[in-house]
């Protein structure tokens, strides 16, 4: 399904950028583009982060993965 019709990113998309690290509106579209056309698909963007928050979905990103490492 399209999720930002202004930039043709799929829901698949999004779920992929959020799942590599992506923590809000701003990253997703830094990453993918989605939301950075007229703000339509905003709010359904904010859902799919509040899942993903909730879901566990998030995963660390490379420079929290070295942290960790680190230590």
């Amino acid at each position: 399904m399209i999720v930002c019709l202004c930039e043709g990113v799929s829901d698949r998309r999004v779920r992929e950028t959020i799942n590599t690290g992506a923590k809000d509106i701003k990253c997703i579209g830094d990453e993918c583009g989605a939301g950075t056309g007229c703000g339509m698909c905003r709010p359904q963007l904010r859902r799919m982060l509040k899942e993903a928050a909730n879901n566990g979905h998030h995963r660390p990103t490379s420079t929290q993965r070295a942290d960790k490492s680190a230590r």
